[in-house]
């Protein structure tokens, strides 16, 4: 995801938020009113009524503790993204979609740098072989696109051989074919969120050439997220130098400028006359008129004349031209197949420059954005400007394409030359090779404003100001423009080693400035430049010299002699004799001449035991009185010595079908400079993976397999940690496994459930969870863990989440024999299942929640059965299923899983016209009876949305084997009728655990819990109208075993109860949420609404939901006898320092907290997600809108109007306290 690199944070208002611990009033930070309008209350989630406009970052629209966004991976799984107490990543839920085989799915979340990645251990070979690329998988970049609009598919890049594979993609169930990218032997793809594409890959196992010979991968080299980049002066042109180039006449006549970003206002003064071409890239009705205000801010900066404001706010080329690519919507979202486009444009229109103030996550400079560049500047000459991101002050946050090789990279400054601390710092990922290039500045910047729109602070009519890298960026490509006009002969490269040659060294750190701030002053006087690159990349152990060229370019009249030094250091470690070197210490430079050097690095001066890993420097060239001319940046990555790291697995005892999955081996001593990511190894019985000497590591490798009954079995054995100094062979002894078990004191069936052991390095910064998860199926799982003992580095912690239901469903035989029962379920315990309408809302989406009633058997009563094959309509006549229920074996349709469009068309609907009233499914394999899509694409608008299909004509119930096989021989034996009793509730009890080990995973993990060990809760879910609940979650916080982590619920129909029993923790808080929707309207569902509650638990406990009109007011914390609380995001009623907040949370007469409203910022009234009345534009009726400011006010007791805005207070007016 690409998105413009205007620093929000520069401009973040913050307010008093409630903490947790001993709940004292602290600052946080929190989103800025002119940034995202999209905000989810606590507990909350992205639902009915939600239009989702904003830009995309996480933080914005998880507001409050407990919140989420959903996320759907490549794989079909669907994943609950929130912020942990740190403001960190977290994944809240993982809800797995069933695999075409049955097996139980391990995932692993691994955390590093601020990335947060979830795999599905059946993705994880094609990662390793890069077929498919990490992003796919990171969450967080995942979440912004779901912010963004991007729901109901995952929009991906896939690459091939070459251009002509590109136009030979076929057409592949599950996507649809977006546009082509030749720059990168690549199209656009959009893959349904359902699975389908993924049941179509082959190769998971590990083959990658199987992976691309056939299937959803045929042809692809490899699969990349199209993501989306972020759209990121009467002091800061001067400040460059530009009045300096000006007086020399370089002003930018005669060179075109492109801009790729949201688009131009071309009526603005500033610009009045200076575009002569745009083009939009994004299928905006209005073409490429600015909606957003960034474009237009950053085409000013370049090159407006500064006409609406005397001159004051003239950009840095006034007098180039300027060319258009609107690649980001007017929310400030930028596709990276639009972003790539526009590159492609833009290199080919005349364009000398390219501005690019917009950029994506840190990458390697592999990924398509950089690949496109970097081969656009090569065949075209074309010099790209591009934002180093607002992800700082952190190292490693340099995004993509600004981490491109031949990019013009550039951080911010402020006007004292003060590094900006949202700017990005380098080195870049993977290689750590140098990025940023250079800075500019980029703290406050004043230009054009595009009418209609609001970024940043607006200074009047005609002008807005704002910071970021984004505001940076153009300074410097106003200076290339200079620089073109000067010198026309140059291509973009040698534009670029000027611009860094005559840079001025501000003193920070080369991984925050390059090699310093802009000088147009030095950059228009004669010059020496440097070019070609000095970064040697990576290099492996045993090490050998490398050697670079470097060719220096007189520019003046007169010749020159370089005297040139090298340095070398990593950290404190200074490079040792010989392992830098040059061919040369002095180079003559002849008038308007060349001449190259050679620098030659050798690692091999380190020997064994030497500082591996990043190591940086400089190549000064100085002329014969000491003045620098030109000064290069050194680089290389030495790797470590590596020794193979072996992996033994002794399979359970009676184990059949043993499968293995692949390995993940991370770091947690913290010390081994090795990769970025963590290594991957496909799964076998030995495994060996090539690991760093000297460092300390741990790893995880699922593994399933059969009992001797034919039962499925899983478990994801740890090793929780192994020294390496030299070859190492570590045993996983499976026959020591120990089941997983929670049992409670009544017959349950699983509803969710997950067991995980998470793993974290000696400082956090690697952590790695690996995780198995379940949701509601035809089956129980059979799962086992390896204990472990203690770490000696890191932690080590074990959890396991059990929900589980009373049946809904069961069915007894009887007649033709003994009595026996038949293991069934329905799809889902659910009242419901959940789907949405969806449809374009201007540049964002709108969307109505939809709930499609499951059809279910009655739950008393007897009922004839009768077996009808595969339920063709031959086999359904012949066994007259006219009253009675109806068991089918289709295996032509269903094996581990159904294909359930075609079950509930054909053969339930064809059972429903002959008159049966139920119909059970079994097969040998059975696991899930499938799932169908339920996203509605609305293309015209709501009006147009299709018909809501019901779920079925007929109850549908999976049923197991081995009993089905002996009902079918008692059916087909005659005699006295078969009969089912029916049995199960329309409403079941669910029980609640959650279990946590620190240090270790136990050698017990069956848990048994008695009635004496359950706090029971009833919910009472109020509405005036039937509804549904769309989401039920619960978690349970101790100070002990604080988590992110949350459960799902059952979800029944309001004006119900449900009774929820908790397994009861000492000092514990548990936190419910709910959302919810009224049906109003077929199946749709309309005010939607949610709620959370904290409480802390007795023996028995009712919440009543919805209770009472909702009205603001505070909302108090809830403590534990020891003090121990939860934060609960922003603070109601609050006063911090001076300042108080008018900010309360609407609540109803049961306690808990819905909406946050009040004044942000002095003039947001902030709505949510939970159907307020829209203040701003017209919305569809009963579809409130989120994206508007509202116009209200607040008064006193007598009705006078008070004044809306924060107001600062001396002590006298405070009464001295």
């Amino acid at each position: 995801m690409v998105v413009p690199t205007t620093a929000a944070h520069a401009t973040e208002p913050t307010l008093p938020t409630q903490q947790a611990g001993a709940g004292r009033t602290t600052d946080a930070t929190m989103p800025d009113a002119t940034m995202p309008d999209a905000t989810a209350a606590e507990g909350g989630r992205l639902t009915e009524g939600s239009r989702l406009t904003d830009d995309g970052r996480l933080a914005d629209v998880v507001s409050g503790s407990g919140a989420s966004v959903p996320v759907t991976l490549i794989t079909g799984d669907k994943l609950d993204i929130g912020l942990d107490a740190d403001g960190a990543p977290v994944v809240r839920d993982i809800e797995p979609a069933p695999r075409s085989d049955g097996s139980t799915v391990v995932f692993h979340t691994i955390a590093h740098g601020g990335a947060v990645h979830v795999v599905p251990n059946d993705a994880l070979a094609l990662v390793g072989d890069d077929v498919l690329d990490w992003s796919l998988f990171d969450v967080v970049e995942l979440a912004k696109l779901g912010t963004a609009g991007r729901t109901g598919e995952v929009p991906v890049i896939a690459t091939y051989d070459d251009e002509d594979a590109v136009a030979r993609t076929p057409k592949v169930a599950g996507a649809t074919r977006g546009r082509a990218l030749p720059s990168v032997d690549g199209r656009a793809l959009a893959l349904s969120d359902d699975g389908t594409w993924w049941k179509g890959v082959r190769g998971k196992s590990g083959s990658a050439s199987a992976a691309r010979a056939a299937g959803s991968l045929a042809g692809v080299e490899k699969v990349w997220l199209n993501g989306l980049a972020e759209v990121t002066l009467d002091v800061s042109v001067p400040q460059i130098g530009a009045d300096v180039a000006w007086s020399r006449g370089y002003r930018g006549a005669g060179v075109d400028v492109a801009v790729l970003d949201t688009g131009i206002d071309a009526t603005h003064p500033d610009l009045a006359g200076r575009v002569v071409e745009q083009v939009d890239f994004t299928g905006n009705a209005q073409g490429a008129r600015d909606g957003h205000g960034h474009g237009t801010h950053v085409a000013s900066t370049v090159l407006g004349d500064g006409a609406a404001s005397g001159g004051r706010y003239k950009g840095v080329a006034p007098q180039a031209r300027l060319r258009v690519g609107k690649v980001c919507t007017d929310a400030g979202s930028c596709p990276d197949d639009a972003v790539i486009a526009g590159m492609e444009w833009a290199a080919r229109s005349g364009a000398k420059v390219v501005n690019m103030s917009l950029g994506g996550s840190a990458t390697d400079g592999t990924d398509p954005l950089s690949a496109s560049l970097d081969r656009l500047s090569r065949e075209t000459g074309t010099l790209f400007v591009v934002a180093a991101g607002n992800e700082g002050p952190g190292a490693k946050t340099v995004g993509a394409p600004g981490a491109a090789d031949e990019a013009l990279t550039v951080a911010a400054v402020d006007k004292k030359d003060k590094m900006a601390s949202f700017s990005s710092r380098g080195p870049r990922v993977g290689d750590y090779a140098p990025k940023p290039d250079l800075a500019a500045p980029g703290v406050g910047i004043v230009a054009a404003r595009a009418a209609g729109t609001a970024m940043g602070t607006v200074v009047d009519a005609r002008y807005t100001a704002a910071s970021g890298t984004s505001m940076a960026t153009p300074h410097v490509t106003g200076a290339a423009a200079l620089v073109a006009q000067q010198h026309p002969d140059l291509t973009g490269g040698q534009i670029k080693a000027l611009l860094m040659s005559s840079a001025k060294d501000l003193g920070h750190a080369a991984s925050a400035q390059g090699v310093g701030r802009v000088d147009l002053a030095a950059a228009t006087l004669p010059q020496v430049i440097a070019t070609r690159s000095t970064a040697f990349g990576r290099t492996a152990y045993p090490h050998s010299a490398v050697t670079r060229e470097i060719t220096y370019t007189n520019l003046t009249d007169e010749a020159t002699t370089l005297d040139l030094t090298a340095s070398l250091s990593s950290g404190d470690a200074v490079a040792p004799d010989g392992m830098v070197s040059l061919g040369a210490d002095r180079v003559p430079l002849p008038a308007g001449g060349s001449a190259s050097v050679s620098v030659t690095i050798d690692g091999r001066v380190l020997g064994a035991d030497g500082t591996f890993g990043r190591w940086d420097g400089l190549l000064t060239a100085r002329d014969t009185s000491g003045t620098v001319r030109a000064t290069s940046l050194l680089h290389t990555f030495l790797e470590a010595e590596q020794v193979p790291l072996t992996l033994k697995i002794v399979p359970p005892a009676d184990a059949v079908g043993v499968r293995y999955g692949s390995a993940v081996v991370m770091p947690v001593d913290d010390k081994v400079l090795l990769h970025d990511g963590p290594l991957t190894k496909t799964g076998s019985q030995t495994i060996t993976v090539p690991v760093s000497r000297r460092g300390t590591y741990t790893a995880a490798v699922p593994v399933t397999w059969r009992d001797a009954d034919g039962e499925p079995q899983s478990a994801a054995p740890v090793l929780p940690e192994v020294t390496v100094d030299e070859a190492t062979t570590v045993t996983l002894d499976l026959r020591e496994l120990t089941p997983v078990e929670v049992r409670v004191p009544e017959s349950t069936e699983a509803y969710a459930t997950r067991s995980s052991t998470e793993r974290t390095s000696a400082t956090g910064e690697w952590r790695m969870t690996t995780e198995l998860a379940v949701a509601y199926g035809a089956q129980d799982p059979h799962w086992w863990a390896l204990p472990t003992g203690k770490p000696r580095t890191g932690t080590l912690t074990h959890s396991l989440y059990s929900v589980r239901t009373t049946p809904v469903v069961t069915l007894r035989a009887v007649g033709g024999g003994e009595p026996f029962t038949l293991p069934a379920r329905y799809q889902t315990p659910d009242a419901s299942l959940l789907g949405a309408q969806i449809w374009l809302d201007g540049p964002g989406i709108g969307l109505h929640d939809v709930a499609i009633p499951v059809p279910r058997l009655r739950t008393q009563g007897r009922v004839p059965v009768v077996y009808a094959g595969t339920g063709s309509a031959a086999e359904l006549a012949d066994a007259d299923v006219r009253g009675k229920l109806v068991l089918l074996t289709p295996t032509d349709i269903c094996d581990s899983t159904c294909n359930f469009p075609r079950l509930r068309d054909e053969r339930v609907a064809a059972a429903a016209e002959s008159g049966a009233v139920g119909v059970l499914v079994t097969t040998a394999n059975l696991t899930s009876l499938g799932t169908d899509d339920v996203l509605w694409e609305c293309s015209g608008g709501q009006e147009t949305c299709p018909p809501i299909a019901p779920y079925a004509a007929l109850p549908v119930v999976s049923v197991g084997h081995a009993q089905a096989q002996r009902l079918i021989e008692r059916i087909k034996a005659g005699g006295p009728g078969v009969e089912l009793v029916l049995g199960g509730s329309d409403t079941p009890k669910v029980y609640a655990a959650r279990f946590t080990t620190d240090g270790r995973v136990p050698s017990d993990l069956r848990h048994r819990l008695d009635a004496g060990d359950l706090n029971r809760v009833v919910h009472s879910f109020h509405a005036d109208r039937p509804g549904v609940l769309t989401q039920l979650t619960w978690q349970q916080q101790t100070p002990s075993a604080p988590t992110g982590t949350t459960a799902r619920l059952p979800l029944v129909a309001t004006q119900q109860r449900l009774t929820v029993y908790v397994a009861r923790q000492d000092d514990a808080i548990d936190r419910f949420s709910a959302f919810w929707g009224d049906h109003t309207d077929g199946l749709a569902l309309e005010h939607s609404r949610g709620e959370t509650h904290d409480t802390v638990l007795g023996r028995k406990d009712d919440i009543d939901w919805n209770a009472g009109p909702a009205v603001p007011g505070a909302v108090p914390q809830v403590r534990t006898k020891s003090g121990f609380t939860l934060a609960t995001g922003p603070c109601s009623g609050c006063r911090q320092g001076d300042t108080f907040y008018p900010t309360f949370y609407l609540t109803g007469s049961g306690g808990g907290r819905q909406a946050l409203v009040g004044i942000l910022n002095d003039d947001l009234l902030s709505e949510s997600l939970f159907g307020i009345t829209s203040c701003g534009p017209a919305a569809p009726p009963g579809f409130p809108t989120i994206d508007s400011l509202c116009d209200f006010t607040l008064s006193d007791g007598s009705g006078r109007e008070i004044e809306r805005r924060t107001q600062h207070l001396n002590a006298a007016d405070l009464g001295g306290q």
